[in-house]
């Protein structure tokens, strides 16, 4: 019998992290950045419920950019799905954050998105991707 969670198994798929808003809301800006890039860097999806303010984007961005290793790391894509809100009578619009995607720029290979839709298909294969 094979152990699937000893360090020496490989295996060959994507891993994905779902987080709720709440988890991050006990975490300081620089927390979420810092986890974020950190979960990334090993080649994982982050999917947050919500999203972050425009600050914190700002900063993942920075914190990203000081990271990038060409042979390791190449940086991170963000894909935000909104919903658009209308009031009663129709007249203003406010866009609220369903969920946002963060992941390694060399694995999220393809995104489609619409106002309501994001399709991703992940880069599971060659020497670029990271593997788990």
């Amino acid at each position: 019998m094979t152990d699937t969670n000893s360090p020496d198994t490989e295996t060959t798929g994507l891993k994905m992290d779902f987080l709720s808003s709440s988890a991050l809301n006990s975490q300081t800006s620089m927390e979420k950045v810092f986890m974020i890039v950190d979960r990334v860097k090993k080649g994982d999806l982050v999917v947050i419920e919500g999203g972050l303010t425009p600050e914190e984007e700002v900063e993942l961005i920075e914190t990203t950019m000081r990271e990038i290793d060409i042979e390791n790391f190449m940086g991170i894509d963000i894909y935000t799905l909104e919903n658009d809100k209308t009031s009663f009578f129709g007249f203003s619009r406010k866009k609220t954050i369903g969920i946002t995607i963060i992941g390694p720029a060399n694995v999220m290979k393809e995104v489609k998105k619409k106002s309501n839709f994001l399709s991703m298909i992940a880069n599971l294969g060659g020497s670029d991707a990271p593997m788990h």
